[in-house]
C-alpha cells in the first residue's frame, strides 16, 4: 500500500499559525455544533492586560528563537465577538507584532459593532447557520466588511436536514448583496467523539446527503469577487491570503502536492509515532487557555502544557522548541495534517 513517509509544509519559514478559541460561549444552538463549542463553561479572558502581555511574550519567544516574524492568528469560538474586550486584544497584539488576523464568526453582532471594529480584522469568515442565522443581517455584515477592504466569505453550512432552505439562502445572498464577496457551501461535519487516540466522524451517508447534494458541494465556491478585486489584492493573495499546501513524499518515492483532504480521504492520516513540527509551525490554544495541538497533543517534548491565561506565564514560557512525537491514530484536524512531519524508522 502506497502511503506518505514525509510531509513538508509550504508555509513560509517565518510564519507561525495560531488558532485560538477564547471562549465556548455562543448565542446560537446549532444541532451539529462540535462538542463543547457552545457549552458556555469557558468564558472569555477577563484580565485583558494579562492576556495581551502573555500573548506578546509568547510571540516574542517564537520570533527570537525560531525567526517567526509573521503571525497568522485565527480566532474562533464559541462566538468570539461576544468577548467584550476582543477589539482591545487585537489592537494590543497588532501594536507589537506583524499579525494577519482571521476572525471566524456567526456574524450576529450588530451592524454598528462591525462598522466600529471591522477595521481591526484582516480576513473574516461569516459562518451562516440555516436554522439560526438572519440572512439579511448576514448580507449587511458581509457588505460592510467588504467595503472596509477585508477578505470576506459567507460560509453556508449545508445542513442535510434543511437542504432546500440552504440552497435558497445562497441564491438570496447572491441576488441581494451590494458586493461580490465569497460565498461558499460547506458540508456539515458532525463528530461523535474525540480523544487523543481516536475520533469518529459521521459519514456523508449517515448524514443522508444525496448524490445530487454531494455533487452540489463538490465545488464549494458559489461566488467569487470580480476581477478587479483579485487585481487589487494580488500581493495579499500571494502571501497572507494564500492557502498553504504541503508536499508529500510517498513510499514509492514519488512526490505530490497535497491539501488536507488528500490525507483524510485516502486514509493517509495515521501519524502515530511520526516526528511532527506541531508547536513549531502551528499551535492551537484551547478554550481553557492550554497551548497544545487541537487534539490536546502536548508540545515542545514536554509532558505538560503551558497556559496562556496563567498569571506567571511570562516567567514560565521559555521552552526548547522541539518537534513532537505524534500520539494520534488518525489526525482529522485539517491544518495539522499538513504540518511538516516524517515517519520515524
Amino acid at each position: 500500500m502506497i502511503t506518505p513517509i514525509k510531509i513538508v509544509s509550504t508555509q513560509p519559514d517565518n510564519v507561525l499559525e495560531i488558532r485560538w478559541c477564547p471562549n465556548n460561549v455562543c448565542n446560537f444552538d446549532c444541532r451539529y455544533c462540535f462538542p463543547g463549542s457552545h457549552d458556555g463553561d469557558y468564558k472569555s479572558p477577563k484580565d485583558i492586560d494579562l492576556i495581551i502581555k502573555n500573548f506578546n511574550h509568547f510571540l516574542k519567544q517564537y520570533k527570537e528563537k525560531l525567526g517567526k516574524t509573521k503571525v497568522h492568528l485565527k480566532i474562533a469560538g464559541g462566538e468570539p465577538t461576544l468577548w467584550k474586550d476582543l477589539a482591545i486584544f487585537i489592537h494590543g497584539i497588532k501594536k507589537e507584532n506583524d499579525v494577519y488576523l482571521t476572525l471566524i464568526s456567526n456574524g450576529s453582532r450588530t451592524l454598528r459593532w462591525w462598522k466600529e471594529y471591522g477595521h481591526l480584522i484582516d480576513n473574516v469568515t461569516l459562518s451562516y447557520h440555516i436554522a439560526e442565522g438572519d440572512r439579511d443581517h448576514h448580507i449587511a455584515v458581509a457588505d460592510t466588511m467588504f467595503e472596509l477592504g477585508k477578505k470576506t466569505t459567507a460560509l453556508v453550512l449545508m445542513d442535510p436536514y434543511n437542504w432546500e432552505q440552504g440552497v435558497e439562502d445562497i441564491e438570496y445572498m447572491r441576488a441581494n448583496s451590494k458586493h461580490k464577496w465569497f460565498i461558499q457551501a460547506a458540508e456539515v461535519i458532525e463528530p461523535e467523539h474525540m480523544s487523543l487516540n481516536s475520533i469518529k466522524i459521521i459519514s456523508a451517508e449517515e448524514r443522508r446527503y444525496t448524490p445530487e447534494q454531494k455533487q452540489y458541494m463538490k465545488k464549494g465556491l458559489k461566488r467569487i469577487p470580480g476581477v478587479l478585486w483579485f487585481i487589487k489584492n494580488f500581493k495579499l493573495l500571494a502571501s497572507e491570503m494564500r492557502i498553504f499546501e504541503s508536499k508529500a513524499t510517498l513510499s514509492n518515492g514519488k512526490k505530490m502536492n497535497a491539501r488536507p483532504q488528500a490525507y483524510i480521504n485516502n486514509n493517509w492520516n495515521n501519524f502515530k509515532g511520526w516526528s511532527c513540527d506541531l508547536g513549531l509551525e502551528a499551535v492551537y490554544i484551547h478554550w481553557d487557555g492550554s497551548i497544545a495541538g487541537s487534539c490536546q497533543q502536548k508540545l515542545y517534548g514536554l509532558d505538560y502544557s503551558f497556559n496562556i491565561l496563567d498569571k506567571d506565564f511570562v516567567e514560565q514560557f521559555n521552552p526548547e522548541f522541539k518537534p513532537v512525537i505524534c500520539g494520534i491514530n488518525n489526525c482529522f484536524c485539517q491544518p495539522e495534517t499538513q504540518i511538516s512531519k516524517f515517519k520515524l524508522s
